[in-house]
């Protein structure tokens, strides 16, 4: 599968799997200085892999006393009964990449990955999805909801970003920040008055709980350096996926005898300054800034040089949280039929304020 919006097609595409004595490196190195890791794999397509690479790194896992946290994302297109019981063995969950009622335009094998999706319900999983917004569905955004929410499966909204293959694309997929801006405030709304959903959707739960509690667990409102790394196929770690060029390696795993040189290194020490001093103009200039912290490192990173003041990734969440803040704030008041998983959400944050 060739998505039209693939980021990493910039990294280029190779069939090479990682050298696994490699990887044992990585987590040996990893379990030295943490208790808890999770871990996400991630591709490509990580199915593509033999189970028996798996097989092998689970089982070395286990001779650690450590927590871990494994989870597959997925196309979907692989899934089979045989994978389903290996790692539903192995406590791993299965996230996938779905466009939804557009997807045979932007990915293809649609009628496979519903099938998919069915078998996974049939096994107890209840997988969420990612659904890229572009140019073809911003202006059908209560329609995908809907479909999703009829299908039982979570999602979560990421604005297409002119990277990779996507700038092949831009004339047929390019999204217009403003659009999306105006559609997805239409679609907020419609989710808190739905009283017949019955799915998380990430993005909406995050942005209230960033208006309520100023406070999310995603890296798209963190500093996530320090807290994720990107380990490639020829064994190079990057700060996240997102930053997998030559200028942003932190080394390779086989010049490592602990973790910690990575976070010593020239190149994280000046990403780390670099988001020190973005995030303290953000303190300084922006009224809202405790409702993301000033966004992903990434974002800022590769939309440095676009036509917006801070980028469009933050021009678009701040045009987001000037529509939908005041609202939010004023449904904490009276909760009678709204959406149940949204009032969820509002009891939560609630408690946290105690």
């Amino acid at each position: 599968m060739r998505c039209k919006y693939c980021f990493h097609e910039k990294y280029g595409y190779s069939n090479d799997l990682l050298d696994i004595n490699k990887l044992e490196k990585y987590i040996t190195l990893l379990c030295s200085e943490y208790d808890f890791i999770n871990i996400i794999w991630h591709g490509g397509e990580p199915l593509l892999a033999p189970l028996s690479f798996y097989e092998e790194i689970y089982e070395f896992c286990d001779h650690f006393d450590k927590e871990f946290l494994f989870t597959v994302q997925t196309n979907g297109t692989l899934i089979n009964q045989e994978i389903i019981d290996f790692f539903r063995k192995r406590n791993t969950n299965f996230g996938l990449s779905f466009d939804g009622l557009n997807n045979e335009y932007t990915r293809g094998n649609t009628s496979k990955i519903l099938d998919s999706i069915g078998l996974l319900q049939e096994n107890g999983f209840r997988p969420g999805a990612v659904l890229v917004v572009n140019k073809t569905n911003v202006s059908n955004l209560i329609n995908e909801y809907n479909f999703y929410n009829s299908m039982g499966v979570g999602l979560k909204l990421n604005p297409m970003f002119i990277d990779g293959e996507a700038k092949m694309h831009k004339d047929d997929l390019g999204l217009n920040p403003d659009e999306y801006i105006e559609n997805f405030t239409q679609f907020f709304k419609y989710w808190t008055l739905d009283n017949n959903g019955q799915i998380n959707v990430a993005t909406c739960n995050e942005l209230v709980n960033l208006i309520l509690n100023e406070h999310s667990g995603v890296c798209t409102f963190n500093s996530c350096l320090g807290k994720w790394l990107c380990f490639d196929s020829n064994a190079n770690i990057y700060p996240c996926d997102r930053l997998c060029t030559p200028e942003y390696s932190l080394g390779s795993i086989d010049s490592l005898s602990s973790i910690n040189q990575i976070f010593e290194s020239d190149v994280f020490y000046d990403l780390l300054k670099t988001s020190v001093e973005r995030r303290t103009k953000c303190i300084e200039t922006c009224k809202y800034y405790k409702n993301c912290y000033a966004g992903c490192n990434a974002n800022a990173i590769l939309n440095k040089n676009d036509e917006y003041e801070n980028g469009v990734s933050c021009y678009i969440h701040k045009g987001i949280l000037e529509r939908i803040k005041s609202y939010v704030l004023e449904s904490t008041e009276q909760t009678e039929h709204l959406n149940p998983q949204y009032v969820k959400t509002l009891e939560r944050a609630k408690n946290r304020r105690r």
